[in-house]
């Protein structure tokens, strides 16, 4: 009786482990770095890789569904977005992932249902097999222009079977490279000043435009000439300001032109016209 108990012991251990036997996955993703204007109006895109490496016993099944998902990082935002972060909690830039085109919220890389990456290791007759495929991570623009510098952040990965059951993660990270930038948002347009011959009082008239320059780098503004002759009348041309700090939106200066009072000018018939063009540079 003693020698039949011990062996059913033995069998019932057995087949207990044999039934437990499982396909063991890992994931590998590649690290993002990726240089970002702020000022651009389209999207900037950078693409990554992604690689799921599954191991069996000779017993297991030689075929293998798997789910691969990406959680929204460390520091998301209230509607789900990525964002990635430099020092302080208000410099920050959204950012996506994306498992395929066209970037819609469909298509995002995510970790529920229907936005995870799936697929089928077939192992044949070897023990361990992989599967890879590209990703895409998307900023969009334009965005409010914070501190040039590194932003970062760090994402999860979990690795599950097909029937949604996690089996390992891991992380990696994206690195947004932000310069000191700046973007005429709006150019300034004509100056029309209109005259008559000995009038008593100066013509004026002026001109907005709009400059949107990284958050705290001093930028200067200037006129390649500041004054001028047409039809024999003289002109000057000022810059409302010459010099600012960006503040990550745009900020409005205006040129403004005049023409003293009591010229003659050189016009002979009841009226006449003449242009010149004047060059804003802005050095930062």
């Amino acid at each position: 009786m003693k020698a039949l108990r011990c062996l059913a012991i033995l069998a019932f251990a057995l087949i207990g482990w044999e039934a437990h036997a499982a396909v063991t996955c890992t994931a590998s993703v590649t690290s993002i770095v990726k240089g970002y204007d702020p000022n651009a109006v389209g999207d900037t895109v950078a693409t990554g890789s992604y690689t799921v490496s599954c191991t069996r016993l000779a017993s297991d099944p030689n075929t293998f569904n798997w789910q691969l998902g990406a959680n929204n990082g460390q520091q998301p935002g209230g509607g789900g977005q990525n964002r990635v972060q430099m020092g302080a909690a208000a410099n920050r830039y959204d950012y996506e992932l994306y498992r395929l085109t066209p970037y819609v919220n469909g298509n995002r890389w995510q970790d529920g249902g229907g936005t995870r990456f799936t697929g089928t290791i077939n192992f044949g007759a070897a023990l361990i097999a992989s599967q890879s495929g590209p990703f895409d991570l998307r900023l969009p623009g334009p965005q409010t222009v914070d501190p040039a510098g590194t932003y970062t952040d760090i994402v999860t990965v979990t690795v599950r079977n097909g029937a949604g059951t996690m089996l390992s993660q891991t992380t990696f990270s994206v690195s947004i490279i932000t310069i000191a930038s700046c973007t005429l948002t709006s150019p300034p347009g004509n100056i029309s000043l209109a005259y008559t011959s000995f009038q008593v009082a100066a013509a004026s008239a002026s001109t907005n435009f709009g400059v949107n320059c990284t958050t705290g780098i001093p930028y200067t503004m200037a006129l390649d000439a500041t004054s001028g002759t047409l039809v024999g009348l003289n002109y000057t041309v000022a810059l409302s300001q010459s010099a600012s700090n960006g503040t990550g939106v745009a900020q409005t200066f205006s040129i403004n032109g005049s023409i003293a009072a009591g010229q003659s000018g050189t016009c002979a018939t009841a009226s006449c016209s003449a242009s010149a063009t004047r060059t804003l540079t802005i050095t930062y």
